[in-house]
């Protein structure tokens, strides 16, 4: 399993930021925690900022490889 990029998570963790220098992947994994409580992966590209629905939360940004 790939470590997760540091990332800055707002406080609701709806939003999530970080540098996207610190890896050379084109994309992201995003780790969500949903509505229910379960998780799921989503993929997103390397941007640098990350955004999720209401009730949901980001727990870590890992990049894909």
């Amino acid at each position: 399993m790939t470590n997760p990029i540091p990332a800055r998570i707002s406080d609701d963790g709806r939003t999530a930021t970080w540098n996207p220098a610190l890896t050379r992947a084109a994309h992201v994994i995003l780790r969500v925690r949903g509505v229910e409580g379960g998780t799921e992966e989503r993929r997103s590209m390397n941007s640098g900022r990350a955004r999720v629905r209401d009730g949901e939360r980001i727990e870590a940004v890992v990049p894909a490889e």
